[in-house]
C-alpha cells in the first residue's frame, strides 16, 4: 500500500504544475488498490458516491469528474478516511438534508 501511496503522492504533484486533474488520477493503481483490498467494484466506488458501472467506465478509461478525482486524491492520500466518507453519505442522506447533489455523482 505505502508504494501506491508514494505513486499517488508522485502524481499529486501534477495538479499544481499542470492543473490537469485527470493526470492524478492513474487508474491502474486504483484498480490494483481495490483488488488488493478484495474489494468489489461497487463497494469501492459507492464510498466516492460513484455507481458500480459508472465507476467500471472509470476503470476502463472514461474520464474521471474532477469532484470524484479529487476524492480519490484525499483518500489516497490520506486526508480522508471510509468513516469521514460514510459521515459524508449519512449527512446527504438525511431526510432533512437539502438535496444537493444527485446519487451516483
Amino acid at each position: 500500500m505505502e508504494l501506491m501511496e508514494n505513486q499517488w503522492h508522485s502524481g499529486a504533484s501534477t495538479i499544481s504544475s499542470s492543473g490537469d486533474l485527470s493526470s492524478v488520477v492513474d487508474r491502474v493503481l486504483i484498480i490494483a488498490y481495490r483488488k488488493k483490498k478484495k474489494e468489489s467494484q461497487r463497494r469501492f466506488w459507492a464510498r466516492f458516491g460513484v455507481t458500480q458501472s459508472r465507476g467500471s467506465r472509470f476503470e476502463s478509461g472514461a474520464e474521471i469528474p474532477p469532484p470524484v478525482s479529487i476524492l480519490l486524491g484525499l483518500y489516497f492520500n490520506k486526508t480522508i478516511s471510509d468513516g469521514d466518507l460514510g459521515r459524508a453519505e449519512r449527512v446527504l442522506r438525511r431526510p432533512d438534508a437539502p438535496m444537493v447533489l444527485s446519487p451516483g455523482q
